[in-house]
C-alpha cells in the first residue's frame, strides 16, 4: 500500500514538472532595470514589430504570427496593470537571434535531442521621439523527450516566449526574492 502511494505521488510530481516546462515563461535579462513609469500599462498603446537577425532563417508568416502572439499576450497583461501616467505610444521591436523548430521525432526518441529554441533581443522605443525605453534579451528552450516532447510544437513554445516578453514589459515578470538570492549563495 505504501509503495502505491509513493508511486502515485511520484507520478503526479513528474506530470506537474513535465507540464510546467513548455508553459513556463522565460525570464528577461534586462541591461538595466525597467523604470516603473516605463512599464506598459492599461492606457498605453504598444505596437509590436518582429524581425530576424542576419543569418536567422524565419519565414515572414512566422514573424507575423509571433508578432500577433506577443501583441495578444501584451494586451492581456497590460490590462492587468493600473494606468500610472498619460497614455504612451511605444514600439516594441523584437529581433529573433535564434529560431529553431527542432525535430519532434528526435525529441520523442530522447530528451535533449531535437530541441526547440527561440531567442531574441527586445528593444522598446517611445513612438513620439524614438527614445529607447527598454532593452533586454529573452530566450526559451524546450528539450523534453518522449510523447510530451513529440507533441509540443514550435507554436506552443512561441506562446510561452510571447508571455515572457509581455510579462517583462508590464513589470509582471517573477523575480527572485532577496531572501532566496541570499540563501542560494
Amino acid at each position: 500500500m505504501r509503495i502505491r502511494r509513493i508511486y502515485r505521488a511520484g507520478s503526479i510530481a513528474v506530470v506537474l514538472l513535465v507540464s510546467a516546462c513548455a508553459s513556463t515563461a522565460p525570464k528577461a535579462d534586462f541591461s538595466h532595470d525597467l523604470a516603473s513609469h516605463y512599464k506598459i500599462d492599461a492606457d498605453d498603446h504598444p505596437e509590436v514589430q518582429v524581425d530576424a537577425a542576419a543569418g536567422v532563417d524565419v519565414l515572414e508568416l512566422d514573424k507575423q504570427r509571433i508578432s500577433q502572439v506577443i501583441a495578444s499576450r501584451l494586451e492581456q497583461r497590460r490590462l492587468q496593470v493600473v494606468a500610472n501616467s498619460d497614455p504612451k505610444e511605444c514600439v516594441v521591436r523584437v529581433t529573433l537571434t535564434r529560431y529553431q523548430r527542432g525535430n519532434a521525432f528526435a525529441r520523442a526518441m530522447l530528451a535533449g535531442l531535437g530541441q526547440i529554441h527561440i531567442d531574441a533581443t527586445v528593444k522598446v522605443y517611445a513612438k513620439a521621439n524614438d527614445q529607447k525605453i527598454a532593452d533586454f534579451v529573452v530566450a526559451k528552450t524546450f528539450a523534453w523527450g518522449g510523447i510530451y516532447g513529440a507533441s509540443t510544437s514550435m507554436e506552443d513554445i512561441e506562446r510561452t516566449f510571447a508571455d515572457g516578453v509581455a510579462a517583462a514589459l508590464t513589470g509582471q515578470q517573477e523575480t527572485p526574492k532577496k531572501a532566496d538570492l541570499q540563501a542560494a549563495k
